[in-house]
Parts: structure tokens; sequence; C-alpha cells
């Protein structure tokens, strides 16, 4: 049983995600976890302000949240009732990745669903970067779902893959048609005796340990970058992001996954960890 946690500002795009997760998981045992964040929009408020603030003022975004948090689950568990999908919902006044952080420890979460824009925005851009116990997946605003699963792990196999989160992932889909591509980024002229090697055993686990088809090819620049996406459309792209170094640790840096997931905006991108 997979347990899928999805933050929800209750936007459109965050129910097109929703919506989209629930198709894409629509013949597996699934729990889905619906989460809102709130605040108390203290900026500006002096500390006695605060102090002379009633019992009201701090309740109402709360019962705010738990409201809409509440027609959301009626939404799915009444409307749209699936006997494989299980639905709870949490409302924490907590910054988002300190909530799925807690949550994603305390529940033992196997996936985090994100909802996407055309730019990668902040939050994606930080729980991508500090949330690397669980693969991450972002759902663009106009997504859409197609039959069966198309996976394409995109690298510069600089480094081996972990391949941990991938398994995890597809052994999810046993009863889904699958197909799966590893793109390697890079002059194929240039590549290295590492890179093929770590090629090859990411190529040599998929294909003979878990027994799925795979196709190799190769992306030499950006350009081709785009130009396999736009004529992949329906694929989930997977990219790897390495572990952060001691500049990115400080906030020097930003992962290098970043401008690979812009290049994706109109796809679904599974990010995995190192």
């Amino acid at each position: 049983m997979k347990k899928i946690l999805i933050p929800t500002d209750f936007s459109e795009n965050s129910y097109k995600a929703i919506d989209y997760i629930l198709e894409l998981f629509k013949n597996e045992v699934c729990v889905f976890y619906f989460l809102n964040v709130y605040n108390y929009g203290t900026h500006g408020l002096s500390a006695i302000e605060m102090l002379q603030a009633d019992d009201e003022w701090f309740e109402k975004p709360k019962e705010n949240s738990l409201k809409q948090l509440g027609d959301l689950l009626e939404e799915y568990t009444v409307n749209r009732n699936d006997a494989k999908h299980e639905y709870h919902v949490i409302s924490e006044s907590l910054s988002l990745v300190k909530a799925l952080e807690k949550h994603t420890k305390k529940l033992n979460i196997d996936l985090i669903v994100l909802e996407g824009n055309t730019k990668v925005n902040k939050n994606i851009e930080t729980v991508v970067g500090e949330m690397r116990t669980c693969p991450v997946l972002i759902v663009p605003r106009n997504v859409f779902f197609n039959i069966g699963i198309n996976l394409t792990i995109a690298s510069d196999f600089m480094d081996s893959v972990r391949t941990i989160e991938i398994d995890n992932f597809l052994k999810t889909f046993k009863n889904t048609s699958l197909k799966v591509s590893i793109l390697v980024l890079g002059d194929q002229s240039a590549f290295t005796d590492e890179v093929n090697r770590n090629m090859m055993l990411l190529f040599n686990h998929l294909e003979y340990g878990l027994g799925v088809s795979v196709k190799v090819e190769f992306a030499e620049q950006s350009s081709n970058l785009k130009a396999y996406a736009a004529s992949h459309f329906n694929n989930i792209m997977c990219v790897v992001d390495n572990k952060p170094g001691i500049l990115r640790k400080f906030g020097i840096y930003k992962s290098k996954v970043i401008s690979t997931i812009e290049k994706f905006h109109n796809h679904p991108v599974l990010t995995i960890h190192q």
C-alpha cells in the first residue's frame, strides 16, 4: 500500500494535480493525505497587538483550513469513491517544508505530489532541495493522463544512480502498462568510462533486475532536451538530484536539477535523490 502526501491550497491547479495522481494510481491500493498549511497573517503586527488578539482571531485560519479540507474530503470520498483509495486530511500552522518533513517521517510517506507552474516557484525549489527522504512528483497545470505509464529517467550519469526510489515508484504500477526510457544528457562522443559504466548499471538493473524493457536515448544540448520533451509529451520525466555539496547547503548554489525541471514544465516531473 502506497502512502502519498499532497499539499493543497484549494486552487484549481491543486485540484488538477489531485485528479491526475488519483488517475495515475487508479489500479493501486493507496492512502492519500491532503495537507493544507495556513498562517495567522502576523506581518506588521506588534507583540502587544498579538497579545491582545482574541481567540476568534487565532481560531479562524484553522477553521477555514479544516472547512475547506472537509469539502475536499467529501468530494473524493463521496462523489468520486474508489474502493482502492483511502483519504485523510491534515491541517498545519507550519511552513510547507516543515509540515512535509513532519508528516513524511510520521506517516512513512512514499511520494510527495506538488502542483507545478510554468516556472519553478520557491516552494518547489525548496521542497526539491530539502525533502530528500522520498521522491517528489511535480504535476503541471495543463497535464493530462495518458493510458499506461511512460517514464523517462534523465541524467548525465557523472555519478551512479541510486535506484531505490525508482524501484519503489515502478513497482507500484504492477497493474499498469509501463514503458521506461533512459535519457543520457551530454555529448556522447565525450562520455568517460565512468559515465558509460553508470548508465549501463542503471540499464542492467532495470532490464534484468526489474524485468522492465528499457530504451536508451541521448540529448547532447539543452535544445535537444526541449525537443525530446516536445516529442514525448505524455511521458513522466524523472530527474536525479545529486547529493548537495557544502555550498548548496549554505544556499550559495541551487540544485542543477531545477534548471532541468524548467525545461520539462509541461510534463509531470519525478525528482529522485542521491
